[in-house]
């Protein structure tokens, strides 16, 4: 896993840069987006995941988008509550929206 300054600079000042609140720190072997000092997403190997309870990760995944998942250095597979964010919501200023809060909304529950 690698971190890119510049993917992570184009998430959080391009895409979600209407959103105020929105911050990143190193994370890792990545980066945590941040709104309102809350994590809603992580960005891993180029890709940009938001938070996801179980009804989120079965919705989202029935749009196409995949599970965080890592390889534990025994060979199992985990997986996180993070799922991928889909090139069409990442141009859609209205769905990432939508997708940054639903994971706000995780944080209060």
């Amino acid at each position: 896993m690698s971190r890119d300054e510049g993917f992570a600079e184009y998430i959080t000042e391009d895409i979600l840069g209407h959103i105020s609140g929105i911050t990143r720190k190193v994370l890792f072997s990545g980066y945590g987006i941040y709104l309102d000092k809350k994590i809603v997403g992580i960005i891993i190997d180029g890709t940009f995941y938001t938070k996801a309870d179980k009804k989120l990760m079965t919705k989202y995944q029935e749009e196409g988008s995949e599970p965080f998942q890592y390889e534990r250095p025994d060979g199992k597979i985990v997986t996180m509550p993070y799922v991928s964010v889909p090139l069409d919501v990442l141009e859609d200023r209205e769905k990432i929206y939508e997708r940054i809060y639903e994971a706000y909304e995780l944080k209060k529950k």
